[in-house]
């Protein structure tokens, strides 16, 4: 569904045209004011807004609809374990403390590494909206050499060689952009579907074949990291978090990937996503001290580092309008993995273990 261009009226302002719709907001341009209003996707519709093409109000009572339906979904989770955590709490401490130990254990949220897009970039996005600019292109492919963006068959590498005009390239990408795998690549489409995949390997003798998220539950975190032209890992930053809502695991044929709750998911403009370094979070349990992601293109992360990452995000959209969101994303994440939001450990990534 997409609402940009639909003509919405107000109960006070009046009439106006919708000119951005985003993850769960719709920003309006007023014809009376010229004022631009942002509201909250969907919970406006029906209380604040209301559409002039009545035939998209169904599609966005669904929505609405599925909302709930998650909500209750997770509320059923929270109050089973509240349960569990309570008849742990009367089998007498030392359980209570090996549950705990295991808890924070976990390594179920997940962070995956994403070549530098910047299509669709905007002061409120990074990119990964759309197909990159010239320059990208030619750094993804001519430098950092990615495997799918240097492949013959890649609608960017045509371009590049002049086989393709750009116009064409736009226009296979206007087609596919909601098609998960199908589309110009991955990154391209990102942020306008929400799903993340796990790629092939890269490596050894299963080179090729497609990866698996078997590691991965529902109603954990995904981290979208990436790092600009010319920089190092170290500077990796975190564009995106969303909370999985959908996990293929993948097989033989097939690779796994992630989706995106409709609700708890945020995207970070370039001057705020540099302020999430990846590496201030995360450490190889192996190598703690590494600051180099690898071939690899995930990595599995604790609960604590998920959420010291959503409380860094609340830090960083202080002020905003999407401050109030950010702080019930967190607390949202907290509830559900049994997480004291007041009493998170301070970060102990491989950037403070160098610099300690």
């Amino acid at each position: 569904m997409n609402l940009c261009g639909e003509i919405a009226i107000h109960k006070v302002f009046g009439k106006g045209k919708i000119i951005e719709f985003e993850q769960n907001y719709v920003v309006v341009l007023f014809d009376e004011t010229g004022a631009e209003k942002k509201f909250v996707f969907p919970a406006a519709f029906g209380q604040f807004l209301e559409l002039e093409n009545t035939a998209l109000l169904k599609e966005i009572e669904e929505v609405k609809i599925e909302i709930a339906q998650k909500e209750a979904e997770i509320k059923k989770v929270n109050e089973e374990s509240a349960k569990v955590k309570k008849n742990e709490k009367n089998m007498g401490s030392s359980s209570k403390t090996k549950a705990s130990t295991t808890k924070y254990s976990d390594r179920n949220n997940i962070a995956f590494k994403c070549n530098y897009c910047d299509g669709g970039k905007n002061n409120e996005v990074v990119g990964y909206k759309g197909v990159c600019s010239d320059e990208t292109i030619k750094y993804n492919i001519k430098v950092a050499k990615h495997i799918w963006c240097s492949q013959p068959e890649n609608m960017c590498f045509k371009y590049l060689n002049g086989e393709i005009s750009r116009d064409e390239i736009a226009k296979f990408y206007d087609e596919t952009k909601f098609e998960f795998s199908k589309s110009v690549c991955y990154e391209s489409q990102m942020l306008e579907i929400w799903n993340a995949g796990a790629g092939v390997t890269q490596n050894g003798d299963e080179k090729g074949k497609p990866m698996s998220l078997r590691n991965v539950k529902a109603n954990s975190l995904a981290l979208l990291t990436s790092k600009l032209p010319y920089t190092d890992d170290s500077d990796r930053f975190i564009f995106a978090v969303f909370l999985i809502d959908e996990n293929h695991e993948g097989d033989s044929r097939e690779e796994g990937y992630v989706g995106a709750n409709p609700k708890y998911r945020l995207q970070l403009s370039l001057d705020e996503a540099i302020k999430l370094k990846f590496w201030d979070y995360y450490f190889n349990p192996n190598k703690p001290e590494k600051i180099v992601f690898g071939s690899g293109l995930h990595r599995y992360i604790t609960d604590i580092q998920a959420s010291q990452v959503l409380k860094k995000i609340c830090e960083i959209k202080k002020g905003t309008s999407e401050e109030r969101f950010a702080k019930e994303f967190l607390e949202h994440y907290c509830l559900i993995k049994e997480i004291d939001s007041d009493n998170i450990p301070t970060p102990n990534g491989a950037l403070q273990r160098t610099m300690g």
